[in-house]
């Protein structure tokens, strides 16, 4: 049985991510992610990103997470209005986390074959409805 998905050693370093975000009204847009990340001398995975959706501005954000039992990950994103939460389930990751304007986001990563990627699965609700889902393949570069 494989070893559980370490999303600390896979974002440390450089990670890019390429996808597609279908809003509830609206066409779908590509976006992308450059994203570079280390641990810290206190244990926190420092993750820099540069998010762009087709038709906005570029973003930029940062996560800090720190793992607090085994599989468990709690910390901060930059755009999110509160706590996020990372559990580990064998070879699947959760991201749950509220956005400003009390979006809730979940998001799944599944590795692929040869652990140089993931798919990143993310659903956006808004009063419990789905709003946007988002599917993109993050790669180690």
């Amino acid at each position: 049985m494989p070893k559980p998905f370490d999303p600390v050693a896979f974002f440390t370093g450089a990670t890019e991510g390429r996808g597609e975000l279908r809003e509830l009204l609206g066409k779908p847009k590509k976006t992308s992610a450059q994203s570079v990340g280390r641990v810290d001398k206190d244990g926190w995975l420092v993750l820099d990103q540069k998010v762009l959706v087709e038709g906005d501005p570029v973003r930029q954000r940062r996560w800090r997470l720190k793992q607090v039992a085994p599989g468990k990950y709690s910390g901060t994103l930059s755009d999110a209005k509160g706590p996020v939460e990372v559990e580990v389930r064998g070879q699947t990751v959760r991201i749950r986390y509220v956005m400003k304007g009390n979006i809730k986001v979940e998001q799944t990563l599944t590795p692929l074959p040869g652990g140089r990627a993931v798919i990143n699965r993310g659903t956006f609700k808004k009063f419990g409805m789905k709003v946007a889902l988002l599917k993109e393949q993050i790669d180690k570069r």
